[in-house]
């Protein structure tokens, strides 16, 4: 199975719902305009399309939220006639859902969300089936849930961990994300290198994009500053040119006293000396001009630095809070677990790979293509999961064989 993609590389499918923000800068008015008629949320129909005021029927399935922005926008310049096209956003607010069937407790349709994956799908419909005729009782399989709801926990807690070590590297301006604190005696190796490997990708493309926003602003900002020279320059030699007509304007006007010369050079020199003075305006409020668009541009860099900072530090207070709740229960299921006898002397024993479960993937509807997947394999929307229990046929982990052989000294139920 393909590992997890970003969720900015989603390709729309049918019942995926999505919010679309459209805005116009207005330069008359210096602000930006919302486009009220087309912001809202919409659903992408069976056939694929989206219906949009002004546009019509748009296709979508397929697409990524970013190549629809771009063609809504595109579609809205042609309808509307601007000069450039309006900015729009695109925002996947809910995935088509996903489906679980076979040996779970609760199966079902669940909704999506992005990079989850087959453990998360089979914790969701409520771990394993539960059989009251399993050999052990009731006992067993209580400590089975416990021990997967553990699993689950431990898995999003590790996540968690890495996701806070790539914004505290981001809020730093770190050039490399520290794993070592977040990763420490990590009880899933494969997973835990699998989640870093993730949050380093999504820190490299957050940081290039940054990067390449901030240098772009940069780069805009010199041309400008480039500009205010040259156009000082201008005003300065057009400076001396009205300098030296002004001298000239004034001999004149002497021999045109004195009889010398004629009326109509005098005028001449006149217009000559007008126009100058004119163009000398003309160059002033060009520079100032640059200078505003300048100002602008340093307002924009000081704007992107500010923005990112305050979506990386609420995410990070957001991140936060998840990890604090995550180990309260977790604290409390390994007091559950504990009440049922089960030991948990081992960190491992939290495992769940020796658990005697098959997972088979149908992607593409009901006869889609059937893969084989693991605890970790990632699911992507309308994707049909099928949990298989094999107890017969498989070695009972080690936590399982203590639940048994606590149960065999207990009382049936």
């Amino acid at each position: 199975m393909a590992p997890a993609r970003a969720a900015d590389d989603f390709r729309l499918l049918p019942q995926t719902r999505i919010k679309i923000s459209v805005v116009e800068w207005v330069e008359a008015q210096g602000e930006y305009r919302e486009w009220t008629a087309l912001n809202g949320e919409y659903a992408v129909s069976k056939s694929g399309m989206i219906a949009l005021p002004l546009v019509g029927e748009a296709e979508a399935s397929g697409l990524t939220t970013e190549a629809l922005a771009a063609g809504i926008a595109d579609a809205l310049q042609r309808r509307t006639g601007l000069v450039s096209p309006p900015s729009v956003t695109v925002e996947v607010i809910r995935y088509p859902s996903i489906y679980v069937t076979g040996s779970v407790d609760r199966p079902g349709e669940f909704e999506y969300r992005p990079g989850l994956i087959v453990l998360q799908a089979l914790a969701m419909a409520g771990g394993r089936v539960r059989k009251s005729d399993l050999a052990g009782g009731y006992s067993e399989l209580e400590q089975i849930r416990y021990a997967g709801e553990l699993g689950r926990i431990e898995l999003e807690l590790l996540q968690r961990l890495t996701r806070r070590a790539r914004l505290e590297a981001e809020l730093a301006e770190r050039p490399e994300i520290e794993f070592a604190a977040a990763l420490a005696e990590a009880p899933f190796a494969a997973h835990a290198a699998q989640f870093a490997s993730d949050e380093d990708a999504i820190f490299k493309a957050r940081t290039e994009a940054y990067e390449r926003q901030l240098a772009s602003l940069t780069e805009l900002g010199a041309l400008f500053r480039e500009e205010i020279k040259i156009l000082g320059e201008k005003v300065t030699a057009q400076d001396r040119q009205i300098a030296i007509a002004e001298d000239e304007l004034r001999d004149i006007a002497k021999l045109v006293k004195s009889g010398t010369a004629t009326r109509s050079r005098e005028t001449g020199l006149e217009r000559v000396v007008a126009d100058l003075q004119s163009s000398r305006l003309d160059l002033a409020v060009a520079s100032m001009r640059a200078q505003q668009r300048l100002s602008e541009t340093d307002r924009d860099a000081l704007s992107l630095k500010g923005a990112r900072r305050t979506e990386v530090g609420t995410a990070l207070q957001t991140v936060n809070l998840e990890i604090d709740d995550l180990k309260l229960r977790r604290d409390v299921t390994e007091q559950l677990l504990q009440a049922t006898g089960a030991s948990l002397n081992r960190r491992q024993d939290r495992a769940f790979e020796q658990q005697p479960l098959h997972f088979t993937v149908i992607r593409g509807g009901v006869a889609g293509k059937r893969q084989e997947a693991l605890e970790t394999t990632s699911l992507q929307p309308g994707d049909v999961l099928e949990v298989h229990l094999d107890l017969a046929g498989a070695s009972m982990p080690p936590l399982a064989a203590a639940a048994t052989e606590q149960a065999g000294r207990a009382t049936p139920r």
